[in-house]
């Protein structure tokens, strides 16, 4: 006989009041309003007995958590980039420095670290630690993670290189609904 699938639901954050600017794991918006609507929204919409609940370290994480439980279960793995010298920094400002070339090449983009920054590397290989420790069989696991870790370890369970994942919807409160059973990760639902 064998195991039952695990079913691990990554759902990116509520909208956080970033006022425009750079929010990785340096700056630590709460939730807006909007934000703690969408959580609520999500709670409805995904409606669904988790045996866990788990969130990134960011309180934006947490406080959309918190639509399920008090006290989520904290995942480091899940933590959104450290984007280096351009935390806190508008992101408009930001991306007029890129050059266009990097914008303009997918793998290019997802070389490009900014100064001081954590690799987009680095962040896959935390993040999809993290997703195959929660995907345990049998077990219904809700990790709230960001925009960045979520698309990445959805292009690493569909087999697709880092840059593609950027194509992948991670709207504010949307998740992404994975099966694994034994080696092998099914997406069952996009932007529910």
């Amino acid at each position: 006989m064998s195991e039952a699938p695990a079913t691990l639901v990554l759902l990116r954050h509520g909208e956080a009041d970033t006022g425009g600017r750079c929010a990785g794991q340096r700056l630590d918006p709460p939730l807006t309003r909007r934000g703690r609507s969408q959580a609520v929204s999500a709670r409805h919409r995904l409606a669904r007995a988790f045996d866990a609940v788990v969130s990134s370290p960011a309180a934006r994480a947490r406080q959309t958590a918190q639509a399920w439980t008090a006290r989520p279960s904290i995942e480091p793995g899940l933590a959104e980039r450290d984007f280096g010298a351009w935390e806190g920094r508008c992101w408009e400002e930001l991306w007029a420095g890129v050059p266009s070339e990097v914008l303009a090449d997918p793998p290019a983009y997802a070389a490009f670290t900014p100064p001081g920054a954590e690799s987009l590397a680095a962040v896959e290989a935390r993040a999809w630690v993290a997703a195959e420790r929660l995907a345990v069989p049998g077990r219904r696991v809700l990790a709230v993670t960001h925009a960045g870790p979520l698309r990445l370890v959805l292009a690493r369970a569909l087999g697709l290189p880092p840059a593609r994942g950027f194509a992948l919807a991670a709207g504010h409160g949307r998740a992404a609904v994975l099966r694994r059973d034994g080696h092998t990760w099914t997406l069952e639902a996009l932007g529910a």
